[in-house]
């Protein structure tokens, strides 16, 4: 199996050997369907259930990459899709909250985070644009594309937090992070839309 980690280190994508570390600890292949999982290794998205996109990993180092995550932080991840993020995410953040649109998706994805016995994940099985979410965040990132600036998640941010979201209906979309004082086009990616 492919080590991510290592791999996306030596292509500059991961600067932080820790998360280097639990990208390469992290199996890829653990959050895909028996068919696709012969597709682990190569950097591309994967088809996932219910006609869905498991991100290819390079843009999971970026968003890994630029939101800093740390071991006090409290992380909101929109759309957890096959769960290898949200599992990244545990490893690296006190607690992760993950919301998913799609029900079997969430359930899916539960069943393959459970083989890393994390205990610090809540899933939660919403539409962000109308679940309630009252706790603040250091770290938001969501992996399906905004078609409006989402100035809402703004206000879900702790003081020095961090969100990084796709904006935009059609590719290419532009990935953005924001900080309490700076927002920064990342780069162009390609992403399908947040349920409104």
């Amino acid at each position: 199996m492919t080590k991510w980690g290592t791999v996306l280190a030596e292509e500059g994508l991961l600067r932080n050997p820790s998360y280097a570390k639990i990208f390469d600890l992290v199996e890829r292949a653990d959050f895909l369907t028996e068919e696709y999982r012969r597709l682990s290794y190569s950097d591309e998205p994967v088809p996932i259930p219910y006609k869905q996109m498991q991100s290819a990993p390079h843009m999971d180092a970026i968003f890994v990459d630029y939101g800093k995550p740390s071991g006090y932080d409290l992380a909101l991840e929109i759309g957890t899709g096959s769960g290898y993020l949200t599992t990244i995410l545990s490893f690296l953040c006190k607690r992760v909250v993950s919301i998913e649109y799609i029900p079997g998706l969430s359930i899916w994805a539960s069943g393959n985070i459970s083989k890393y016995r994390v205990k610090n994940v809540d899933l939660i099985i919403g539409n962000i644009n109308r679940t309630p979410i009252k706790q603040k965040f250091d770290l938001i990132i969501a992996t399906a594309s905004f078609r409006r600036e989402p100035e809402f998640l703004k206000k879900l941010m702790k003081p020095g937090g961090r969100l990084i979201f796709p904006s935009g209906v059609y590719p290419p979309q532009k990935l953005i992070r924001v900080t309490d004082d700076k927002r920064e086009e990342i780069s162009s990616v390609a992403f399908v839309n947040i349920v409104d």
